[in-house]
């Protein structure tokens, strides 16, 4: 998909979350569809009709829920829609990484009745140490719409067999995002060997670049230390040995001097954005009006997805069981998905795509570069000592 179709598929996102919280003077695209087809359109105001009256039934006696999510993906208006229907106070907070969510959720009393976390980070105890076992009936948009073909096996993947505590609500790659107007196209990366870890050629041609370096990788060991064992190493991201991890940190020591910093989301937009860095290691992201394109890695990466869970300390339940009942309603996922340029989990929101998107391989890769990445396993404590470890080494070093 060209460059300029990503970022008018942003706005429709923005536009169609707009027209969800009724803010958008009707339905934005107006005549002028931009290769949205007219069916599209339709089945987008339908939706947005019967997720009207569909809210307007909640009768949910608590009056606020604390949500923690990814920071910069949720367009706004989804939050006040929310809130104005159902009377349901929002707080919301955002974090960078899965670290941050872990040393909250781990001390058993996290202030949150909704999270996002990524499962296979946490021990199959942890699961039912921390996380509320879901009732799926109070979730139905989930198995009612539950879309396999990004993640076949959906309804029960490795690291949540039968869903007891999770449902995914956005799904994606781990890969590169980069300038197009700053790299040389022949130098435009296809995974991570021919960029972030490219020793020889790519890194010290543009990182630094007139002294100034602009590059930059995720922050937090439980996120990028797998990576490099999959992307660098060629093992299987969940092969998490002490020889495996030693070597890539190893060659994330030999990789600092090359980076502008460790960089989340809320760092490294802006920063590809305003032109500060030039290259990221990035969840599927690309911002075509400033220049930036994203790649998932030709040698296979992780294929990751968001799962939306209830802490046991949650104060909220019933709130939080709307809350997440209300993300995966199918129009509210269409705006989402569109917004993040993300993969959705529900196959009504997936049908509602423009044609563009479901084509974008930036989004869905083709199968056989989705069949190189791989899905976190659950960790052991000892897999997640490890890599704690291994992080505070690489940032002391």
């Amino acid at each position: 998909m060209a460059g300029g179709r990503r970022s008018f598929f942003k706005t429709v996102g923005a536009a169609v979350a707009g027209a969800i919280a009724g803010v958008a003077g009707g339905y934005v695209l107006g005549s002028s569809t931009g290769g949205v087809s007219r069916d599209v359109v339709a089945g987008l105001e339908a939706e947005i009709r019967d997720l009207r009256e569909k809210l307007a039934q909640y009768e949910i006696r608590d009056r606020e829920v604390r949500i923690y999510f990814w920071s910069e993906t949720i367009p706004e208006q989804l939050i006040t829609f929310f809130e104005e229907k159902t009377g349901i106070r929002v707080i919301f907070d955002t974090f960078e990484s899965s670290d941050e969510v872990f040393a909250k959720l781990l001390t058993g009393q996290m202030p949150y009745d909704v999270t996002s976390v990524t499962m296979g980070g946490l021990t199959r105890e942890e699961h039912e140490k921390y996380l509320l076992e879901l009732d799926l009936d109070r979730i139905p948009n989930f198995k009612r719409y539950a879309f396999t073909g990004f993640i076949k096996n959906i309804l029960s993947p490795p690291f949540d067999p039968q869903r007891r505590f999770s449902v995914p609500v956005e799904m994606g790659t781990t890969g590169i995002s980069f300038r197009t107007d700053r790299i040389a196209e022949e130098d435009w990366p296809t995974g991570f060997r021919d960029s972030l870890f490219d020793f020889d050629h790519f890194l010290p041609k543009y990182s630094p670049r007139d002294g100034v370096r602009r590059a930059t990788m995720i922050p937090g060991g439980v996120e990028t230390i797998p990576v490099v064992i999959k992307t660098i190493l060629g093992k299987s991201i969940n092969d998490i040995t002490p020889e495996n991890v030693e070597e890539a940190k190893e060659v994330m020591i030999q990789q600092k001097p090359y980076l502008a910093t460790y960089a989340g989301p809320s760092e490294y937009i802006p920063g590809l954005a305003e032109d500060r860095f030039w290259v990221s290691e990035s969840w599927t992201w690309q911002d075509s009006t400033n220049n930036v394109e994203y790649v998932a890695a030709r040698e296979g990466a992780e294929i990751w997805e968001d799962s939306l869970v209830i802490p046991k300390s949650a104060q909220n339940v019933e709130a939080a069981y709307a809350f997440i009942n209300y993300m995966l309603e199918p129009a509210v996922q269409v705006a989402h998905v569109l917004f993040n340029s993300l993969a959705t989990p529900n196959s009504l929101a997936y049908e509602m795509l423009p044609e563009d998107v479901k084509n974008d391989e930036s989004i869905y890769p083709p199968p056989e570069v989705i069949d190189r990445h791989e899905m976190w396993l659950n960790r052991t404590p000892e897999q997640k000592e490890m890599l704690t470890r291994a992080w505070l080494e690489i940032l002391a070093s």
